[in-house]
């Protein structure tokens, strides 16, 4: 009876030991692609994947949708494989796995950490820190509103892409200077409005020429003169600043503006259209800590002589603010929110922000841009931008569908890789009172896949208005023209904010400081020193107080919220060790 009993459980325990080391039957497929050993486990809240091309988590049994394309690839990390999304969740196994423009080589270390699995269907997450606009938007008591559309239709004929312009006068009765806070937009017919832009011509005449209250016409869709007040594309009706921010509006001078609406029609049915769009903007006389400003990063253009070769899964072109176009800030500046534009062929977007010649972060990344979901999104934590950093705009592009090169313009058909980012404080001189509107260079060349390098590279920069341009060409990667304190490795000391100083988290603040309302201030956390419990005292503004626990962490990071990417590969080894140990424990038991 011993002898029946234990034959059987031995070899069900052997079994499922060999179950176990299955994982390790080929451990050199997990170094093979980008963040092998550290994939997700959809049904396991902070486990791993570690039989990746594989039904089971552990390894074995049958391949996964990923696993068959990856043997259909040799076994190796390509082009190819990357872009495809072989478990249908809508997006492709590069962006699941941290490689989102297919760049990664082996042995080196992925852009990003593992999202999400690329052969087992999950629903699509978060994918970068940020968060719509209006979700914590609070309307001030003395809200105004007004509205700008066209004043008569505007008759399209069956041509796809049509510009159409409105340059007209607002009068106010009570010269003010006020702060918008919202913006909506007026959509009169919804199959081919695309995007609107408003502008705001208060001290230049727009580049298209002085057609003010002259009704709608013909227009280019680039305006070099006048100051941006928002943009809208087809996503959420509404657009929202933070508590702390708005975008000013100044009638206190001559009691008029005169505003120019831009609207993209994409006619894809291709028949005659009517429609007079417009944006409302609400409007406060309470005036906010901060005013908005908004930068154009990447290029709307491209050079002629440079275009988008067709029927090419992922193609990218980077486009660079350099650290000569920052210097020219006088203060830090603070980024908290972004929205990509790029046109049908675009799939994703990102920029890259660079410090002393080395990447230090992202400011905006969107790995599954759509051409008609285009929308701005707030980022969580502002992110603190010097003088003397660089930005670098990459716009990834597939052109399967396309026979024709593809070239950067205004047309549907045509091009674009566009970051527009707004942020805190307003920087400007007297000659240019919107430094930084536009920060954007051209790479003729671009990234080779192949051989790993950017080829070749030259850059240009300029700022506008036209009156204030200034251009630099660059024979070398820009990013090495680095500011005067990273020599002394004093950047971060030197640019931090005293009281009533902008910021985006505590640690832009000098010593002893907090940062509130993405101002500088003085700590309103005051310790109870009655308390033998330690706790501490928290003033509130309704002028109640509540006691709280002290807490038990620190993050000097000055971020309230830790994302959890998955173990790392040594926790992932320990657990494989123990489970191995465990049963080695119990099967000699057994035995004896």
């Amino acid at each position: 009876l011993f002898a029946r009993t234990v034959v059987p459980l031995t070899s069900q325990i052997l079994s499922l030991l060999l179950s176990v080391h299955l994982v390790d039957c080929h451990p050199h497929f997990g170094s093979r692609i980008p963040n092998g050993i550290d994939v997700p486990n959809p049904g396991s809240e902070g486990g791993v994947w570690a039989g990746v091309g594989h039904i089971n988590a552990g390894g074995g049994q049958a391949l996964n949708p990923f696993g068959e394309h990856f043997a259909a690839e040799g076994f190796q990390w390509t082009a190819r494989l990357c872009e495809m999304d072989s478990d249908d969740d809508g997006r492709t196994n590069g962006v699941e796995l941290g490689d989102p423009y297919c760049q990664w080589i082996e042995g080196e270390v992925p852009s990003g950490p593992a999202l999400s699995h690329p052969g087992i269907f999950d629903e699509p997450r978060d994918l970068t820190d940020h968060v719509s606009t209006c979700d914590n938007y609070v309307p001030s008591d003395d809200e105004e509103f007004l509205s700008i559309s066209f004043s008569t239709p505007n008759e399209l004929d069956e041509t796809e892409t049509h510009y159409r312009c409105e340059q007209t006068t607002v009068k106010m009765a009570s010269p003010r200077l006020l702060h918008m806070t919202k913006y909506r937009a007026l959509i009169d017919n919804q199959d081919i409005v695309h995007h609107m832009i408003l502008y705001m011509c208060v001290d230049n005449e727009s580049s298209d020429g002085n057609l003010v209250d002259q009704g709608p016409y013909k227009c280019s869709g680039i305006e070099a003169a006048c100051s941006t007040v928002g943009g809208w594309g087809i996503g959420p009706d509404e657009i929202c600043f933070p508590d702390n921010i708005g975008a000013e509006i100044d009638f206190s001078k001559t009691g008029d503006i005169v505003f120019k609406l831009e609207v993209h029609y994409d006619n894809s049915l291709r028949k005659p259209q009517s429609d007079a769009s417009g944006i409302q903007l609400t409007l406060t006389p309470t005036l906010r800590p901060h005013k908005r400003s908004i930068s154009a990063l990447g290029f709307a253009t491209l050079n002629p002589d440079v275009f988008i070769p067709p029927a090419q899964e992922s193609f990218s072109l980077s486009n660079i603010c350099p650290t000569v176009s920052t210097n020219k800030l006088d203060r830090p500046i603070f980024v908290f929110s972004f929205n990509p534009h790029m046109h049908r062929y675009g799939r994703g977007l990102v920029t890259e922000h660079y410090r002393c010649g080395t990447k230090i972060g992202e400011i905006g990344r969107i790995d599954t841009y759509k051409f008609d979901n285009q929308q701005p999104y707030n980022i969580r934590h502002p992110i603190k931008v010097l003088p003397g950093d660089a930005l670098v705009t990459t716009c990834r592009f597939n052109t399967m569908s396309s026979e024709y090169p593809i070239v950067g313009g205004d047309e549907t058909s045509n091009e674009m890789c566009l970051n527009f980012v707004s942020f805190y404080p307003h920087v400007g001189t007297e000659s240019n009172p919107d430094t930084m509107s536009v920060c954007t260079s051209f790479e003729h060349g671009y990234f080779d896949p192949e051989k790993g390098i950017a080829v070749p590279v030259k850059f240009t920069t300029s700022a506008r208005p036209s009156s204030d341009t200034v251009s630099f060409q660059y024979e070398s990667d820009p990013l090495l023209n680095i500011a005067d304190c990273c020599a002394t490795h004093s950047c971060e000391q030197d640019y931090l904010a005293a009281e009533d100083g902008a910021c985006g988290v505590d640690a832009d603040c000098m010593e002893g400081l907090v940062c509130e309302g993405h101002l500088c201030a003085k700590p309103a956390l005051t310790e109870n020193n009655n308390n033998n419990n330690n706790n501490i005292t928290t003033a509130n503004t309704d002028g109640i107080s509540s006691t709280q626990s002290p807490p038990t962490n620190t993050n000097t990071s000055g971020n309230n919220e830790t994302v959890n990417t998955g173990l790392s590969s040594s926790s992932t080894t320990l657990r494989r060790g123990a489970t191995s140990a465990f049963f080695m424990v119990v099967l000699a038991s057994l035995v004896l």
